[in-house]
C-alpha cells in the first residue's frame, strides 16, 4: 500500500504558517485520516500544532519566499499533492485526488488560465501553461531530480547577472518560468500531465470563472493572503 500525503511550506513571513494550518484543518475536516507534512520554522510551531501535521520539518528550512522549492525533493510520500498554504478544502472529492494521477504519469499540474495570471505568455510561441501552486508529483528519481533543479535553477535566475535571454524580466520572480524551462528545455525526464476536465474544480483559484467548473463542485479553492495579514 502506497504512503501518499500532502505537502505545505510555510516560510518567511507568519501569515503563511496560520494559513498552512486553516488550509491543513479543512483538509482533515473532509478526510480525517489524510497524512499532512509541513516544512516550516521551528519558532513558529505551538504544541497543539502536531495534532495537526503527522510532521512537521524545521531544520534547514530557508527564510525565503520560494521556501517550497527547497521542500519538494524531501517529500516522506510515495505520492504527494503539494498545496500552497493560501487554499481551501471544499468537498469530500478530496479523498480522490491521488487517483487522478495515471500510473505512467510523474506529475500532474492544473492549467493557468491567462485570463487569470499576471504572467503566462513569454513570446509568440511561448507559453507558461502549469499552475504551480497545487500539483500531485510522484517520489521517484526522475521526479525528485526535477524538483531539486527547480529550487537550484529558480536561485540562479534571480541572482545579478543571469541570462534572460528574450524572456521578460518580470518573468524572473515566478517559480512557474523556472519550472517551465526545465519541462520545455532541461531533459528532465519527467513525464507530465493535467488534472482530468475540469480540472479547475481540484484549484479553483479566486477570479476563476464559474464556468472553469462544467457544473462540478469545488474541491480546493484558491485565494490570496491579503498583505494585511502575512505579518500578523
Amino acid at each position: 500500500m502506497q504512503n501518499n500525503g500532502f505537502v505545505y511550506v510555510a516560510s518567511l513571513r507568519r501569515g503563511y504558517y496560520r494559513a498552512a494550518k486553516n488550509s491543513a484543518l479543512s483538509l482533515l475536516d473532509y478526510w480525517p485520516e489524510a497524512k499532512i507534512t509541513l516544512f516550516t520554522h521551528a519558532e513558529w510551531v505551538e504544541p497543539e500544532d502536531y495534532a495537526i501535521f503527522e510532521n512537521i520539518i524545521t531544520y534547514g528550512v530557508p527564510y525565503h519566499k520560494r521556501a517550497k522549492l527547497w521542500a519538494l525533493d524531501k517529500t516522506p510520500y510515495d505520492l504527494t499533492v503539494y498545496m500552497d498554504c493560501d487554499t481551501e478544502v471544499q468537498h469530500d472529492d478530496i479523498r480522490k485526488i491521488f487517483e487522478q494521477i495515471p500510473d505512467d504519469v510523474d506529475v500532474i499540474f492544473t492549467d493557468n488560465r491567462p485570463y487569470n495570471a499576471a504572467l503566462t505568455k513569454l513570446s509568440e510561441t511561448e507559453e507558461m501553461t502549469e499552475h504551480c501552486g497545487l500539483f500531485v508529483y510522484r517520489n521517484n528519481e526522475q521526479t525528485l531530480k526535477l524538483m531539486s533543479a527547480w529550487w537550484g535553477e529558480y536561485c540562479k535566475q534571480n541572482e545579478p547577472g543571469y541570462d534572460r535571454q528574450h524572456y521578460p524580466k518580470e518573468a524572473l520572480q515566478w517559480d512557474t518560468f523556472t519550472m517551465w524551462r526545465l519541462l520545455t528545455y532541461g531533459d528532465m525526464g519527467v513525464k507530465t500531465g493535467r488534472f482530468p476536465d475540469p480540472d479547475a474544480k481540484w484549484n479553483f483559484v479566486i477570479g476563476y470563472k464559474q464556468e472553469e467548473l462544467q457544473g462540478q463542485e469545488i474541491v480546493i479553492y484558491h485565494y490570496t493572503l491579503p498583505p494585511s495579514v502575512l505579518d500578523k
